[in-house]
């Protein structure tokens, strides 16, 4: 799913900090009680580092999500976008990335070899804070 990129948000990024302050924004969309599921999002960017769509892959449970390689690229290649960023929460609010997180960080950088869309960054969200993989 699609999502709107939020008001006032300028496509282009500079850094994987304003990816995380328009994902929060996206996060907080959502009611608290949906708030305690894992949501998993990839962002396409262009050569220019706009930023072409933010989709919504996955919505898992409070600690856990299922995501493959075939869902988190084929919008980048319908696309055509140079680069992804991805981004979940952790509903838990600590932004300390599991072994699962670095081992699913690692296994897309090489999808993305693969496809030739690079992983640019892999961003764990929370309502106030980020974390860059």
């Amino acid at each position: 799913m699609t999502v709107r990129l939020p008001k006032n948000e300028d496509e282009r990024i500079q850094d994987a900090g304003d990816v995380a302050r328009i994902m929060q924004k996206i996060l907080l969309r959502q009611n608290r009680h949906s708030r305690n599921k894992e949501y998993f999002w990839a962002i396409g960017l262009n050569v220019k580092r706009d930023i072409e769509y933010i989709e919504l892959v996955t919505i898992g449970t409070a600690n856990r999500n299922i995501v493959k390689p075939a869902d988190v690229f084929s919008l980048a290649l319908q696309k055509k976008c140079v680069g992804i960023i991805l981004c979940h929460n952790h509903p838990s609010g600590d932004l300390t990335p599991s072994d699962k997180d670095l081992q699913f960080t690692d296994a897309m950088e090489q999808a993305g070899v693969i496809v030739e869309v690079r992983v640019m960054d892999h961003i764990i969200i929370s309502e106030k804070d980020f974390r860059i993989l």
